[in-house]
């Protein structure tokens, strides 16, 4: 999944044209590998303007949940972070124009886990951070100029690492609160909280069926994929479309495939 956060900061250097990085490679990993594996990964930067580019590279944790809090924690400081398993090869890169430059990182898997076997899923997030010219951590040199104050925006990626311990864990979905809305021009929507309080990370398809009082099918209604690792949650807003009044059962489903397919039904009612 990519995250582009923007950073408002006060400078006191010479305006410069914002830096300019793309990550062309996936922005998610996952491996499914056994207790005691190291596996290699790559995260290619490139440079999409026709001048040097610096960006920053560094790891940290990550949680979010339902309300839209995002977490980006010490690295190897939940517990369920990978970060400590990770090595990465650069810090801080240089890129030429119109190139890239590899990050390439070592994912080295525990026999063992605070005395145990690991379990399910472990996740962790490796940064990449432009550097505009202008910023004091960069070391090209900016154009001459007298210095003003002015905002800068910082582009940042975010590649997750997710380690799978194969063949262990599982996730367990618990929908922690729902709502059904009256959107704009009659639409309406279902909103479900749902929470991963298992051990194993989980992406499942996500729809809703709506059926009539009398029992009549009224449709079917997809929602988007998540991943939703252990202990985070997520937001699923579903359009139902537009519901004359009346009353409704809804029964949405959540399908990680296989055996991994968690349900809820509600009584609607649209007055």
């Amino acid at each position: 999944m990519l995250r582009l956060i923007l950073l408002l900061c006060v400078l006191s250097v010479p305006a410069a044209v914002q830096a300019q990085i793309s990550i062309r490679t996936a922005l998610s990993d996952d491996r499914r590998v056994a207790p005691g594996t190291t596996y290699d990964g790559v995260v290619e930067v490139w440079n999409e303007t026709d001048v040097i580019q610096q960006a920053k590279v560094y790891q940290t944790d990550y949680r979010f949940f339902a309300d839209g809090t995002n977490v980006y924690g010490e690295p190897g400081s939940e517990p369920r972070s990978n970060a400590l398993w990770t090595q990465v090869s650069a810090g801080t890169i240089t890129i030429p124009p119109q190139q890239s430059v590899p990050v390439n990182y070592r994912v080295a898997v525990p026999e063992s886990v605070n005395g145990a076997e690991p379990e399910g899923s472990y996740w962790s997030m490796i940064m990449v951070e432009a550097v505009p010219p202008e910023s004091p951590e960069s070391t090209i040199n900016p154009e001459n100029g007298e210095p003003e104050y002015y905002v800068l925006q910082i582009m940042r990626y975010g590649i997750q690492v997710a380690t799978h311990i194969r063949g262990t864990g599982g996730p367990s979905l618990n929908i922690t609160g729902s709502e059904l809305k009256l959107l704009d021009g009659g639409q309406t929507a279902l909103q479900v909280l749902v929470e991963n309080q298992g051990t194993r990370m989980i992406r499942p398809e996500v729809w809703v069926e709506v059926y009539a009082e009398d029992g009549s099918a009224l449709g079917k209604h997809d929602g988007v994929q998540n991943r939703i690792y252990p202990g985070t949650s997520v937001r699923q807003e579903i359009g139902l479309g537009t519901l004359a009044p009346g009353r409704y059962r809804a029964l949405v489903i959540f399908d990680g495939g296989g055996e991994d397919v968690f349900g809820a039904e509600y009584n609607l009612e649209v007055n």
